[in-house]
């Protein structure tokens, strides 16, 4: 049996490892592909997503679904993010970023851009880290109540 200590830097490798998976699978969300970014996630009943789009989908196969569609609104992507705050436990992890993506919709020819503030939860499953929540606004800037 391994002690805390040791429990904690096995998962905070894997969590480093895991970080640069999710870099290179969002840039390649950003380029209309979603596999590697699905491939992140949860596949259980109790994940969700509240998506830079608006709408909220919930269990694995309605969030599959989004993730296919939401990436198919983006080709010829790049994006970069600033973390704001994060933590990592043992088995659980959140992440508080800022997101900016430079794309073309499919079919047009201007670039369009997307700055998002975006919050994840993780877990710590039998194969790893998974995503089990997203949530992505574009509400940057603080607006005062109309």
């Amino acid at each position: 049996m391994r002690s805390s200590k040791a429990l904690g830097e096995v998962a905070g490798s894997e969590w480093v490892a895991f970080i640069a998976k999710l870099e290179a699978a969002e840039h390649e969300f950003a380029q209309g592909r979603p596999a590697a970014f699905k491939a992140l996630w949860s596949h259980s009943d109790d994940v969700s997503i509240c998506g830079a789009f608006g709408g909220i989908e919930t269990g694995w196969k309605n969030v599959g679904a989004r993730l296919d569609w939401a990436s198919s609104q983006f080709s010829e992507g790049t994006r970069t993010r600033e973390e704001i705050r994060s933590a990592v436990g043992v088995d659980f992890a959140y992440l508080v970023q800022t997101e900016h993506i430079l794309f073309r919709v499919p079919g047009r020819t201007e670039q369009t851009t997307l700055d998002l503030r975006v919050t994840m939860v993780f877990r710590r499953e039998a194969d790893g880290w998974r995503i089990v929540h997203r949530q992505a606004d574009s509400q940057k800037s603080t607006e005062l109540p109309r």
